[in-house]
């Protein structure tokens, strides 16, 4: 078993319109590849080396392209490093599936050696909130800042209704499902960007994802003892679950957390509700690290 393309011209396809996206970042970056148990992961990095770390991850289906409103405002503060995550739509080749919270912890540590990574901020929107929290859990030791975006499952069981428009679009493939879907999520009710949007329907129609890991809620046990100064950031018109009960869950799990609700935002708040997303995220990186107590 390997790759997640149907032929090889499907890839290029697809890997053509990801060129296209990352002409939305208006950064030049640097395309790494870094060898895991699973696969060649793909990362691009952004900035100034010379900064301190912040690695990405993304929505699932959404690809690294995805933070395309964010990273240029972001590089004021890091260098800024964003995984394709392995066997989801984008450019890393998987070799085999992750299956679990355990593949998906290690293959992340693999990814933060290869790139020697010792301590980093890490941020997450959506299924890349749940893994990012899932590694942090597992190796605090490695997390200076750790940021949430509507992180998928978690602190939440999903609604029923996130299966019934994502499924549909993965299974059928047609512009009328993806577009529907991608709609549920908005807060605006606007479509995506139409350069990204041409990636998002190549990666539907032409690839099959290999990431079996299923998001769910973190057992509080846990969070015994977790002290890496956390941002959840939450639209307050979140779908997939009840926004003020997840956020609630949230402080009760880790107490000085950061959690907002951002007003008029839905799943899709990272790229619609940019400005305040990235302000926020940016007052958090200003704060000093390991400091939930004093919170």
């Amino acid at each position: 078993m390997a790759g997640i393309f149907k032929s090889t011209e499907n890839e290029q396809e697809y890997l053509r319109c990801y060129s296209n996206s990352l002409a939305l970042f208006e950064a030049d970056c640097t395309s790494l590849t870094v060898p895991t148990s699973w696969g060649e992961t793909r990362v691009l990095r952004f900035g100034d080396t010379g900064k301190p770390p912040l690695v990405l991850l993304h929505g699932m289906t959404m690809s690294s392209t995805m933070w395309y409103p964010n990273v240029k405002h972001w590089l004021k503060e890091r260098c800024v490093y964003t995984v394709d995550v392995m066997g989801d739509f984008g450019r890393s080749q998987p070799d085999r599936a992750v299956k679990s919270r355990q593949d998906a912890r290690q293959w992340l540590l693999e990814v933060m050696d290869g790139l020697r990574l010792d301590s980093t901020d890490l941020a997450g929107h959506s299924m890349g909130g749940f893994l990012a929290l899932n590694f942090a859990l597992a190796h605090p030791e490695r997390i200076s800042r750790l940021m949430l975006y509507a992180p998928a499952g978690t602190f939440h069981k999903i609604s029923f209704k996130f299966f019934a428009k994502i499924y549909p679009a993965l299974l059928f493939h047609t512009e009328k499902w993806i577009d529907r879907a991608f709609a549920w999520f908005s807060g605006k009710g606007e479509p995506l960007h139409p350069v990204f949007r041409a990636q998002v329907l190549a990666g539907y129609r032409y690839a099959k994802p290999l990431l079996q890991v299923m998001p769910s809620v973190f057992p509080k046990e846990e969070f015994k003892d977790f002290q890496v100064a956390t941002l959840l950031l939450v639209g307050d018109k979140e779908v997939i679950y009840p926004a003020g009960k997840a956020v609630e869950n949230a402080r009760s799990l880790i107490p000085g957390i950061e959690a907002r609700l951002i007003p008029g935002a839905s799943h899709s708040l990272t790229i619609e509700h940019a400005d305040i997303v990235n302000q926020l995220t940016l007052d958090f990186l200003k704060t000093a690290p390991r400091t939930m107590e004093a919170r």
